[in-house]
């Protein structure tokens, strides 16, 4: 049996996603059943809570306490957040797993896999892990013949802070039997420490082609609309989105969570959707305004216009997956203000699909190099 690692517990549309992208491609390539380890610890899963608990590292223990904005966010559109929570919550029991959820990395058992794959997603940022977590740095004793291999780990950056780097190299040198990091930038730093070859790959969400993407999606009854993905606030991003609107006169409608103090009648929050009707969104979509990440690879599988907006601090994944499908000029660098008529120019798809189909195919090799004992 293959077994998977990763943010499956997130209600996270693109951790969710690529949890299942993974599951499909694994599915499609092993002579195994392949599931994903219910592996979910509270200091992870309760920042989705409806009274979420925050985490933070106080030397070797983790403090806790109720994240404020998230009560007043969740309270304010409880409804929509009830029925959110229940659409993730439907997606993850459909596709990814119904087992009973495992609290701690100690009591986590993986004799019966012949392999694990752990990632992708931020699995070794320590600030979302709080700390580098045991389970996905592979520090699980009870596994014997099991072989761990990361697939599109990540930092959320190009390195760690140098308080992690002995751990870092302890776990990666004596758990894994191959790694691979979804930033290119990161391979070089990992290669410090690793012996063995590092390799960058996709994010899974794009081993699935957009035909396979479609069979899941539940197609909204808006049309004509810029969708609008927001990770972090952007005073910039979104002017340039209210501008954009009038000028083409289009609504706009947002799927993401809305951010601190968001007030903003002029944008339709749709936030009460899973999985399925992210992606639908995407679909339907004539424009796509984003900050993150799986709302740039989702426009990209979609062939959709679009603009991204650089992270503050975590643009890194952003940023080598533009440079690898020659779409740099969709990324909206150092607080610059675009043009309205840069979202409108032609995109070659059919070079970016070339691209696409040579970095997939590449993926593919190294998960089948690490199914191979």
């Amino acid at each position: 049996m293959i077994g998977i690692l990763t943010f499956h517990w997130a209600d996270d549309y693109g951790a969710m996603l690529q949890a299942y992208a993974l599951k499909t491609c694994l599915e499609g390539l092993a002579k195994e059943s392949v599931e994903v380890i219910p592996y979910a610890p509270v200091k992870l899963t309760g920042r989705y809570w409806m009274i979420p608990i925050v985490g933070i590292e106080r030397g070797r223990k983790i403090i806790y306490f109720p994240g404020v904005f998230g009560i007043v966010r969740n309270v304010s559109h409880l409804r929509a957040y009830l029925r959110r929570r229940k659409n993730m919550r439907g997606f993850r029991r459909l596709y990814l797993t119904r087992e009973a959820k495992i609290r701690k990395a100690d009591r986590l058992s993986l004799k019966k896999y012949s392999c694990v794959f752990v990632g992708s997603d931020q699995v070794w940022n320590p600030e979302i892990t709080i700390g580098l977590d045991d389970a996905y740095m592979g520090n699980i004793k009870d596994r014997e013949s099991c072989r761990l291999a990361a697939y599109a780990a990540s930092f959320g950056k190009a390195s760690l802070p140098v308080k992690y780097h002995a751990a870092f190299e302890k776990a990666v040198n004596e758990n894994f039997f191959g790694v691979s990091m979804r930033e290119k930038n990161a391979a070089p730093f990992v290669e410090k420490f690793y012996h063995g070859k590092v390799t960058d790959v996709l994010d899974p969400t794009l081993l699935l082609n957009p035909r396979e993407w479609r069979r899941i999606a539940k197609q909204p009854e808006q049309k004509n609309y810029i969708l609008f993905i927001c990770t972090e606030y952007n005073r910039r991003m979104v002017k340039y989105l209210q501008e954009l609107s009038a000028e083409l006169k289009k609504k706009v409608v947002q799927v993401s969570m809305p951010w601190p103090g968001q007030r903003k009648d002029w944008i339709n929050l749709q936030i009460e959707g899973g999985p399925s009707e992210f992606i639908g969104f995407f679909q339907n979509a004539d424009f796509i305004v984003t900050n993150s990440f799986h709302g740039t690879v989702f426009s990209v599988l979609m062939e959709k216009q679009f603009l991204v907006f650089g992270h503050s601090n975590r643009n890194a994944r952003i940023e080598n997956l533009m440079e690898k499908l020659d779409l740099k000029p969709r990324l909206v660098e150092s607080g610059r203000m675009p043009e309205k008529e840069e979202i409108l120019q032609e995109i070659d798809w059919g070079h970016v699909r070339e691209l696409v189909e040579q970095e997939r195919g590449a993926s593919i090799e190294y998960i089948k190099s690490m199914l191979v004992v």
